[in-house]
């Protein structure tokens, strides 16, 4: 049995990482765990307290754990936008023998807040905080990759199959 992978995102809101996730799960068969989806399951009325936020990531990572131990690659479309987070996934990938692959989607500042700020995605705002706010509360926290991560540098605003399949052969083929 190959070693199952962990596909980590990282990006502005808006950026393109669900995006990517989407085109990755077509492309590999793994499976796509979604923190949006996933929080308006769990919460129908978001709050984005911490406590939410503690509970959905514990789930998101338990269910993440659980599937890559049993062989199957996961894609992580969440922000994992600081290293401290990130670190989390790694030891998750040591735990199941999985392999990381951080996909860095680098993204203008502007086209991601024009996109994380579009009324479709007003349920996932919370409600005491303007979209531009949250857009960049979340984006004044991220901490680009540190030189050991080796991330897959995409530029999310013309995405295709075609580009997320040439960069994971470019970056298998190192």
């Amino acid at each position: 049995m190959a070693q199952p992978i962990l596909y980590m995102l990282l990006g502005y809101p808006g950026a393109g990482k669900t995006t990517t996730a989407k085109i990755l799960e077509k492309l590999t068969r793994a499976y796509r765990l979604t923190s949006d989806d996933e929080r308006l399951k769990m919460f129908p009325d978001p709050s984005f307290s911490q406590e939410e936020h503690a509970r959905l990531y514990q789930k998101l990572d338990d269910e993440t754990e659980r599937l890559l131990a049993s062989g199957q690659s996961v894609i992580y479309d969440a922000n994992l936008n600081r290293y401290t987070h990130r670190k989390e996934k790694y030891k998750i990938c040591q735990k199941t023998n999985a392999i990381p692959v951080l996909i860095w989607l680098n993204t203008g500042r502007d086209i991601s807040e024009t996109r994380a700020t579009d009324k479709t995605r007003e349920k996932l705002w919370p409600i005491n905080e303007t979209a531009e706010a949250m857009f960049n509360r979340i984006a004044n926290l991220i901490e680009p990759p540190n030189e050991n991560e080796h991330p897959i540098i995409l530029e999310g605003s013309n995405l295709s199959p075609e580009i997320v399949q040439s960069a994971l052969e470019t970056r298998n083929s190192i």
